[in-house]
């Protein structure tokens, strides 16, 4: 490289760019310049100074300890590459001020550029395949603008550095290890930054905030295709008005507090936003599409904020675990297969607010917590959730979306509500409730589920076309299930697990998988119901009573015709240790 450009001679003949006490210094690897490498030109450089590096390849390790700009000529066309020479830095910037722009830098065994000094400007610069792209070690009132980093562990680096402005960069593939997961950008014990308008793209983590990192400020980014788009393991940071695209888990805040995410834009990813033991934190405005699960609040996050948020469009909207004092208001899903779910060991998870300004394709959704005496009558409801409520009534309502759900609710009454084409009814820890006359038919998963439930009457129920049982018992006892329909169910019409002490009279149960399912259950009775051409009728592993004698009877079975009501010499074997003796002739035989 030969020539000097037209317009760096007149430079320094004139001083036009630097005035009269700076100077400038040209570099060429292999052509008429004042020096052949860069670090023979910063060795004489002052404070002020103009290092123009002409295109080529360098390779070797650049000290800045002094103020100069470092940088290709206006002009130039052809990269200037600074190449790893078994150094682990590439560019030491020590003093104040420095300007670094337009460098290639590459295969750094660390930093490819590292920075311990402050007010520096490191613009337009690509970087790629070093550990770490660029390293902010302790400093303050830096730009990092418009560069580009590619491959290693983090594109940009901030560790104990405050009060810098991070702009317009763009780090892709910043993988890591498996050991190490990399970060796009990562801040480590860092306060008071900006960063605003950056991009990360198929990054282990697109930004990473750990370790006492507070005060920070995430804008207008775009962050593609990462595992974790944004991980936050820090307080008071906040992250607005960013999208985020196909990304594992767009933004995720584990042991955080105090944070705010808002106007950020998530689609086509597997997860949206995931709270772990999270409090404090406000989540509002956001937009979130194309999910598998968009918003999960669990292992113990409190006293957080979810409102205003746009939900379109998901396998699941809002599932809440182990976590209560939550705050929700003013949510709107649509589209979503099951909108709101809510769970935990005790009954102090489930004290959260959720008000009917919470609302699934504009239904709202119902959520009682610790209510005593409640009627609601007639009403229409995309969810229904009743937990440590007492003695509390719904009736003739319809469930548009998700399910019918009570936990550790007593004394309630279930009237005549009707719960089809959704998730059917989910009773747990709730015992001596009344549900009777509801329709619970054509759900995606079953028609009614009790789990740890005792003392219930399920009465008078349509149970049918559900897309597994009709009715599941699991390690419930001494329930009555009584004169219910259960009609073509894929699985079986009544199923009981563990299930001790029910009794099951007077219930129809036709074309199902299974009619009547008893395993690891003992003490029930199974007596005047109609079994009709279910592809097995009855199933039991126990010593369980499928009649109640002579004078009540069994069961009708219309695989096993005989004559009397009920037949006295014809029984009909149910499992190896199980016999209905008085099996009836004709359906409801026992009215005749």
């Amino acid at each position: 490289m030969v020539r000097l450009t037209f317009a760096i001679l007149i430079a320094l003949s004139s001083g036009l760019f630097l005035g009269a006490d700076a100077k400038m210094y040209i570099v060429d690897d292999d052509g008429f310049a004042q020096y052949h490498t860069i670090g023979e030109a910063v060795d004489v450089a002052k404070d002020g100074d103009t290092i123009y590096v002409k295109p080529g390849i360098y390779r070797e390790h650049i000290v800045m300890n002094k103020s100069i700009v470092l940088m290709p000529p206006r002009g130039e066309e052809g990269v200037v590459g600074l190449v790893g020479d078994g150094n682990d830095i590439g560019i030491e910037v020590l003093a104040d001020g420095c300007k670094i722009e337009g460098l290639t830098i590459s295969d750094f065994a660390g930093p490819g550029i590292y920075v311990e000094s402050r007010g520096n400007e490191i613009k337009n610069n690509v970087l790629v395949g070093n550990v770490h792209g660029i390293f902010l070690n302790g400093t303050s009132g830096n730009v990092i603008q418009n560069n580009r980093e590619e491959g290693g562990y983090c594109g940009i680096v901030l560790l104990s550095s405050s009060e810098n402005t991070v702009t317009g960069n763009v780090a892709k593939d910043c993988r890591g290890s498996k050991e190490v997961p990399g970060a796009g950008i990562l801040l480590n014990s860092a306060a008071r930054n900006s960063i605003s308008g950056c991009e990360a793209e198929g990054s282990s983590r697109g930004v990473y905030l750990v370790s006492g990192s507070t005060d920070n400020g995430i804008s207008g980014s775009r962050i593609t295709s990462c595992t974790y788009g944004i991980l936050v393991e820090a307080a008071s940071n906040s992250i607005r008005e960013s999208t985020f695209e196909n990304a594992t888990t767009a933004i995720a805040l584990n042991s955080a507090a105090k944070n705010l995410i808002e106007k950020n834009a998530i689609s086509n990813s597997t997860n949206g936003i995931f709270l772990f033991t999270s409090m404090d934190n406000v989540v509002a405005e956001n937009r979130l599409s194309g999910l598998d699960v968009v918003m999960m609040i669990s292992a113990g996050s409190e006293a957080n904020v979810l409102k205003n948020n746009h939900i379109e469009n998901a396998n699941s909207g809002i599932v809440i675990s182990e976590s209560p004092e939550n705050i929700f208001d003013g949510n709107h899903l649509a589209g979503v297969q099951l909108g709101l779910t809510v769970d935990g060991s005790a009954a102090e998870s489930f004290n959260n607010s959720i008000p009917e300004s919470n609302t699934i394709d504009g239904v709202p959704i119902l959520y009682l917590y610790g209510r005593s005496g409640e009627v609601v009558t007639g009403r229409e409801f995309s969810h229904i959730t009743l937990a440590s409520c007492e003695n509390c009534t719904v009736e003739g309502c319809t469930v548009t979306n998700d399910a019918l759900f009570t936990y550790a609710s007593r004394g309630c009454r279930i009237l005549e509500n009707v719960v089809s084409k959704a998730y059917g009814m989910l009773i747990r820890s709730s015992d001596g409730n009344e549900f009777r006359g509801n329709e619970a038919s054509e759900n995606r998963y079953g028609g009614m589920m009790l789990v740890e439930s005792g003392g219930n009457a399920i009465v008078e129920n349509n149970l049918s076309r559900n897309g597994r049982e009709g009715l599941l018992l699991r390690k419930s006892d001494n329930n009555r299930v009584l004169s219910n329909a259960a009609e073509a169910n894929r699985d079986a019409g009544i199923r009981l697990l563990i299930s001790n002490e029910t009794e099951i009279a007077e219930n129809s149960i036709i074309g199902n998988g299974v009619g009547i399912s008893i395993n690891g259950s003992s003490g029930c009775i199974v007596y005047r119901n109609n079994l009709i051409e279910n592809v097995v009728q009855a199933e039991d592993d126990g010593n369980n009573l499928w009649d109640w004698g002579a004078l009540k009877g069994g069961n009708h079975w219309s695989d096993h015709p005989c004559g009397g009501s009920p037949c006295l010499d014809k029984p009909r074997a149910v499992g190896v240790n199980t016999t209905d003796f008085y099996p009836y002739g004709e359906r409801d035989g026992w009215a005749r």
